[in-house]
């Protein structure tokens, strides 16, 4: 149990939490300029949301092991300073400051991703429902800020490099506020790990993974090229940023509703079938209706993706064996689940590049979408 004062580590975690998206989202808005200036191809560019998903995958893996050499408040507080100077370095002005940028922002998020909710079923067993919904909350807000502000932030600092680089001091904000967590624990871990049974004999272990793979990988494609798709559909930068960002913010109620009613729930499966039913009717009126309003469609990917992830970690939680299982479940359903979202990015921006059009990546995300329910359906049986 971490002996820092609750309100302090309740701030540490909201402010580390919001660092956790703006990155990735952020970069959506933008990605037609940033396209133009390094002449770039959509296969290309998506490798900026993909790389970051395949560092989540790889050292989520290798996270469990960390612990054995420092605890997990120091552990994210060195983090947080990784996604910093990461997010610094994705303002240099060439590919190569920026792919090295990109992989140390995904090294440090990963490593986040993995520990943050552990420490909640540790620190908040009583208030876990309310706690990963506040988690849940304050990851999807980053999110819907760092859309709305993108645009913005670029005409006001100069360029998209000044966008992007601002999240840098968020993240600053966050170090420093989680500074009474790291004090709280001692620095290094209590003693070695208690080997318990191998996390692979819960059968739990395969449902939960793939579904956290297919939501997150349904989730970051459209997180990734939802502005794109717009602005080639006639919407200006500004309109489809808001878009964006409007998508992301309809998420923050079922962010924090979500895991609170599958903790008072017996069965999620309803839960699952509203979720998927949200994705695939935003999808469908995407791909049948271009010309008509985006806004319905929008609304209704952000409903579905602000079901699916909380619940994703709500699973992770209860699906967990005891407590000193849910580090080891994370780290796996995580590492293997977004190293499977990682190729979603890259083909949906490449079947673009191919077909010349959005129907074809559409479709393809669609077929996602009914894995999302076949694994969320088997991932809830109890």
């Amino acid at each position: 149990m971490n002996r820092a004062p609750r309100p302090l580590l309740v701030l540490g975690i909201v402010l580390v939490a919001l660092t956790l998206r703006p990155v990735i989202a952020g970069f959506g808005p933008l990605l037609p300029r940033v396209q133009a200036e390094l002449h770039a191809s959509a296969a290309t560019m998506s490798l900026l949301t993909t790389i970051p998903l395949v560092c989540w995958g790889i050292f989520a893996l290798v996270t469990p092991r960390l612990t054995r050499w420092r605890s997990p408040e120091v552990l994210i507080g060195l983090c947080t300073a990784l996604i910093a100077l990461g997010t610094w370095l994705r303002t240099g002005a060439a590919l190569p400051p920026i792919l090295l940028g990109t992989v140390l922002v995904g090294v440090g998020i990963a490593i986040v991703n993995v520990l943050l909710p552990s420490l909640l079923r540790r620190d908040f067993p009583r208030q876990l429902g309310l706690m990963t919904g506040l988690y849940s909350l304050a990851v999807v807000g980053g999110a819907a800020l760092a859309s709305a502000l993108a645009v913005p932030l670029e005409r006001t600092l100069g360029g998209w490099r000044g966008s992007l680089g601002v999240w840098a001091w968020l993240s600053g904000a966050a170090l420093l506020a989680w500074v009474p967590a790291m004090l709280g624990r001692p620095a290094r871990s209590a003693g070695p790990a208690v080997r318990g049974p191998s996390v692979w004999s819960n059968p739990a272990t395969l449902p939960v993974t793939l579904y956290m793979g297919t939501q997150s990988l349904v989730f970051f494609t459209w997180l990734t090229w939802l502005a794109r798709l717009l602005q080639d559909r006639g919407l200006s930068a500004e309109a489809a940023g808001a878009l964006l960002s409007l998508g992301n913010l309809v998420q923050l109620p079922f962010t924090l509703s979500v895991p609170v009613l599958a903790s008072r729930l017996g069965n999620v499966r309803p839960l699952v079938f509203g979720l998927v039913a949200c994705n695939a009717a935003g999808l469908l009126g995407l791909t049948l209706w271009p010309t008509a309003s985006p806004l319905p469609w929008v609304l209704l990917l952000g409903v579905g993706a602000g079901s699916a992830f909380p619940l994703a970690l709500h699973l992770i939680a209860v699906r967990a064996r005891d407590a000193a299982e849910v580090p080891r479940l994370s780290a796996t359903a995580q590492g293997f689940g977004y190293l499977l979202a990682a190729s979603g990015p890259f083909l949906f921006g490449a079947l673009h590049d191919l077909s010349g059009g959005w129907s074809a990546s559409l479709s393809a995300l669609l077929v996602g979408t009914a894995a999302m329910l076949v694994t969320g359906l088997w991932a809830a049986q109890r």
